[in-house]
């Protein structure tokens, strides 16, 4: 398994190549960014990860529209990521 590292440079990589295209808000692109928050949360860069899954959250309610699977997805990466930061708050 990945480290959490890893996993950042992974999904920045292909996220890069989604955003060449001009694909920031595919539903590819969209699970990738929320890919990448969690990872970032698990690498410990909490306020980056709350920053990238809030940016997501209004970016994919905006362009799916807020009942869509996508934003359901997107919901759950910020309780992942709210949850990795208590137990790194409780842990400290």
């Amino acid at each position: 398994m990945s480290t959490p590292h890893e996993r950042v440079d992974d999904a920045t990589r292909r996220l890069l190549d989604l955003l060449e295209h001009g694909e920031s808000l595919s539903l590819e692109a969209i699970d990738l960014r929320a890919e990448l928050a969690v990872a970032t949360a698990e690498s410990g860069q909490l306020e980056d990860a709350f920053f990238q899954v809030d940016e997501l959250l209004k970016d994919a309610q905006r362009e799916h529209g807020p009942e869509h699977d996508v934003v359901s997805r997107v919901r759950s990466a910020v309780a992942e990521v709210e949850t990795l930061a208590r137990r790194s708050i409780e842990g400290s």
